[in-house]
C-alpha cells in the first residue's frame, strides 16, 4: 500500500525531524477482537488454515503446538518486501509458553513453526476437525479466538531499536534540555514510539535492549514479521507482561524463504 512519506511528530519532537525521516518504515498494526472466523481469516488462536495434504505441526519431542497466529498477507495490502497474498502462520510448542525466563531466543524451528502457503484453496479442500488439536490452555498467552483487522502506520525507528543509533547524532538521553512541560525529550519519544503494539512491519519493541544489537549474526534478521504484546483487556499474556516477536532477513521475505526466522520472546520474572 503506497503511504504519503511524511511523519505526525508531537510538536515537541519537530526538533529532530530532519534525523527521523530517514528511518520511516510502512507497518500494519493489528486490531484484535474476539469473533469467529473463517479459516482463510486472519486471527490470533482459533482453528487455522490447513490443506488436507498437510500435517499439523508437532514439536521436536511429538507435541501438537498451539496455532498462535494467522495472516492473511490479502488483507494487509503491505508493499515489499511483504507479499500481497498468500496465508502465514504461527504455532509454538507448549514448552515455550511454560519457560519461566526473562529472554527466550529460537533460531531453529524446533519449538516453533512458520509456515507460509501461496496458492489459497477453498474450504472443501481444507482440514475441518482438529480432534487433537489443543486450542485453548489457561497458560496460552491468548485465551480466546480473535479476528484480525488493520491500520496502516507510517512509523520511525522504536526507541528500544538497536538502528536508533544510526539516525540520531546522539542517544536520546543526552538530548539534555527539558521541554516545557518538565518532561526530556527522550520521556517523549518513549511515550509516542515505543512500539509496543501488535503489529506486522515497522520497528519492534524490546523491554529492555534490543537482543540484535551485539551480534553480527542476529543483526541479519531486519524484518519484524509478527510482533505480539501482552494486553489485559484482550487477555493476551506472555508470562509476566511479556512481548512475542518473530524476525526475518528482508531477502528471505522477498523470496518468500521462511525457514529462517528468529523467534525472541521477553517477559519479567
Amino acid at each position: 500500500m503506497n503511504m504519503s512519506k511524511h511523519l505526525d511528530l508531537p510538536i515537541q519532537l519537530e526538533r529532530i525531524r530532519s534525523q527521523l525521516e530517514p528511518s520511516l518504515l510502512d507497518s500494519v498494526r493489528i486490531n484484535p477482537s474476539l469473533s469467529v472466523s473463517s479459516l482463510h481469516d486472519s486471527k490470533f488462536s482459533g482453528l487455522p488454515y490447513l490443506p488436507l495434504n498437510h500435517a499439523y505441526p508437532k514439536d521436536m519431542e511429538g507435541n501438537g503446538m498451539y496455532f498462535l497466529a494467522q495472516i492473511n498477507f490479502a488483507q494487509l495490502r503491505l508493499d515489499p518486501p511483504f507479499p500481497n497474498s498468500g496465508i502465514l502462520q504461527f504455532f509454538i510448542s507448549p514448552i515455550l509458553f511454560h519457560n519461566k525466563i526473562d529472554v527466550d531466543e529460537h533460531i531453529f524451528q524446533h519449538y516453533f513453526k512458520v509456515r507460509y502457503f501461496s496458492k489459497i484453496l477453498s474450504e472443501g479442500m481444507l482440514v475441518q476437525s482438529f480432534p487433537l488439536m489443543n486450542i485453548f490452555s489457561t497458560d496460552f498467552p491468548i485465551l480466546s479466538e480473535m479476528k484480525l483487522s488493520f491500520t496502516h502506520k507510517l512509523e520511525p525507528v522504536s526507541a528500544m531499536d538497536y538502528r536508533i543509533e544510526k539516525f540520531l547524532t546522539k542517544p536520546l538521553s543526552d538530548f539534555s534540555f527539558e521541554l516545557e512541560d518538565g518532561r526530556s525529550l527522550e520521556d517523549v519519544y518513549i511515550q509516542d514510539f515505543l512500539g509496543a503494539e501488535h503489529k506486522v512491519g515497522g520497528y519492534p519493541y524490546f523491554l529492555q535492549i534490543d537482543t540484535r544489537k551485539n551480534s553480527p549474526f542476529l543483526r541479519r534478521f531486519d524484518t519484524l514479521l509478527l510482533q505480539i504484546v501482552s494486553n489485559d483487556e484482550q487477555n493476551i499474556m506472555w508470562g509476566d507482561s511479556g512481548v512475542i516477536k518473530f524476525f526475518i532477513n528482508q531477502q528471505k521475505l522477498i523470496n518468500l524463504d521462511f525457514s529462517e526466522i528468529y523467534f525472541v520472546t521477553e517477559q519479567y520474572v
